[in-house]
């Protein structure tokens, strides 16, 4: 095994010509803060974890990193065959994907919005002068306008940029900037204003050259299996253990060693009360109940040793062990909430679990809600995971909301308050129906209506290998190869359903008049996938022509929108 620093410019430049993700990996999941947060780590010359690499011959399904990162892709566009074949050398990212993507769509490549326009990265390169809301000290932004400077593209640095040096490229950044200042001069600027702007440009404009150039900033462990035996078997216990996540210490794990003076059971009940939250096959981690408690006694969800130290953090400590009692069945009510209304099961139906925190938060004040007010938090449950709302600055909108849901409210989850809150903050507050056909929301849409026809979730499976698919109900192949329709128009909310994955495999692009006959003799109840009575009385009538398919799809997704609006939007009586 070798060990060995590397330019981000040479590992640009491999990425999906030696360097590749093997088919074991998980799609991208990083949001956008997530990335932005890299960037921000990487110009404070922080170091980040290694990565971990396979250098093989074997037959092993290649994939490539997107040019483009997006969040719900179809991983099959991506496989690069002649790459996967036995004898050709290729490297396998086994620790490292998000991070290198991230990478390639800051300085090379880009982002895909919503509504899958291209964004590309650009840094304010005189930023660093002070910490925003969010935490990060140097601004970066996806966009897909071109920005102006103190706006640099980042791309230029492997394009037009590439060939010059700090000095030259820095100084021209700042003719430019200052030409621009004179021009539009304010009151109050000064010479040292300038002076300690044109100083924060070379500097950042030397720091992102150094992070491309420089072999000090990224560090590569390659398991060399061309050299040495590392057969695929033992290569894939290596990808399990380091992706579970096993040791690795995390800020909850550092705040104990401050906590336990005051409160020496308080690790292993944060233990408890996560496995308790992790019944559901979430992958909750120690932080989460942490943060609970920190806002439930009104000391804001940001986690730091210091708030567990002198004689605030004892009397702190003394008051979370006093009231433990209570904070324990608040937990488990939470948990009865997420699996008895919310039937949440798995990772890829939940895009936040910040969110869940002021839904502690209303119950440690408001205990055992009713029917009414539980639609209430249902309904924000939804708008928060496919609106975005915990995208970014979550520790401010929890510590915002604690002043609506962290008190007594005798007329049930104040959702009002809350939707009026985050309309301040510029986002979405309502589902609208062209929400349905954006295809990052896919997987919750589709969770929120099985969980409505079935009262269970899909992905409440035994066998861990057969969580749900999502699937054409009119096949893909065959609909664009033989109706010659669209891709756009084949991979619609209206023609998606979930399937096991066992069952997928043995489904073969079966037609949908023949394959849900079958199931239909079989004494399966077709009508929670296909939602029309019609044709789940009778699926002979899913022909297989383009304007059966149509009218199919289109009517199926009426259905989805009545389903989904009641649910997210309760306040509005579904409306």
């Amino acid at each position: 095994m070798s060990y060995k620093p590397r330019t981000l410019f040479r590992l640009i430049e491999d990425i999906n010509t030696v360097l590749y993700l093997p088919h074991i990996q998980r799609p991208f999941v990083w949001e956008t803060e997530q990335m932005l947060r890299l960037f921000d780590s990487l110009m404070r010359n922080y170091p980040i974890q290694t990565f971990l690499f396979w250098r093989t011959k074997d037959e092993i399904k290649a994939r490539k990193f997107m040019e483009q990162a997006e969040w719900d892709p179809d991983l099959s566009d991506f496989y690069e065959p002649n790459m996967s074949k036995a004898g050709v050398e290729k490297v396998f990212v086994l620790d490292g994907q998000q991070r290198l993507q991230t990478l390639y769509a800051i300085f090379r490549g880009a982002i895909l919005s919503e509504t899958n326009v291209r964004q590309e990265a650009y840094f304010n390169v005189a930023s660093g002068d002070k910490i925003a809301d969010t935490g990060l000290l140097y601004e970066l932004v996806f966009t897909d306008e071109p920005r102006v400077l103190p706006w640099y593209r980042v791309a230029d640095l492997l394009g037009k940029d590439t060939q010059r040096n700090t000095e030259e490229l820095a100084d021209e950044l700042n003719e430019a900037i200052d030409a621009d200042e004179k021009a539009n001069l304010t009151p109050g600027d000064t010479a040292n204003d300038q002076r300690a702007r044109e100083k924060r440009v070379r500097r950042n404009v030397s720091q992102l050259i150094s992070l491309l150039r420089e072999e000090r900033h990224f560090w590569v462990q390659e398991l060399d299996g061309v050299a040495n035996e590392f057969p695929y078997k033992r290569v894939l216990d290596i990808f399990v253990r380091v992706n579970s996540g096993g040791t690795k210490l995390g800020a909850s794990d550092l705040m104990f060693a401050a906590m336990k003076e005051g409160w020496d059971e308080i690790e292993e009940a944060i233990e408890e009360t996560t496995e308790l939250l992790n019944g559901t096959n979430l992958q909750f981690d120690k932080t989460f109940p942490l943060k609970c408690l920190l806002i439930a006694h009104g000391k804001g969800a940001e986690t730091s040793a210091e708030k567990f130290t002198g004689d605030d953090g004892e009397k702190l400590l003394q008051d979370m062990a006093d009231g433990w009692e209570r904070a324990e069945s608040v937990f488990q009510q939470l948990r009865d909430f997420m699996v008895n209304d919310l039937k949440v099961y798995a990772d890829k139906v939940i895009r936040s679990y910040t969110s869940l925190i002021p839904l502690f938060d209303f119950l440690y004040h408001n205990p055992k809600p009713n029917e009414a007010s539980r639609a209430l938090m249902r309904g924000y449950h939804y708008k928060a995971q496919l609106f975005g709302w915990y995208s970014q600055s979550t520790d401010t909108i929890v510590n915002a909301l604690h002043g609506i849901v962290g008190k007594p409210s005798p007329s049930g989850f104040p959702i009002q308050e809350v939707l009026e809150y985050f309309q301040r903050r510029g986002n979405q507050v309502e589902l609208k129906k062209s929400h349905l056909t954006e295809t990052r929301l896919r997987f919750i849409l589709l969770n929120l209506v099985y969980v409505d026809q079935m009262g269970a979730s899909p992905f409440d499976v035994k066998y861990k290998g057969n969580e749900p698919h999502v699937d054409h109900i009119y096949p893909r192949h065959a609909s664009i190869t033989k109706l010659g329709l669209a891709s756009a128009e084949v991979n619609h909310l209206g023609n998606y359903r979930f399937v096991g994955a066992t069952d997928n495999i043995r489904k073969r692009g079966e037609l949908p008049s023949s394959y849900f006959a079958r199931l239909k003799t079989a004494g399966i109840d077709i009508s929670r996938h296909l939602l029309l009575d019609d044709v789940s009385q009778n699926p002979a009538k899913l022909l297989f022509d383009i304007d059966t398919y149509r009218e199919f799809r289109d009517a199926r997704l009426e259905r989805i929108w009545n389903i989904a609006k009641a649910i997210v939007n309760p306040e509005s009586g579904g409306s």
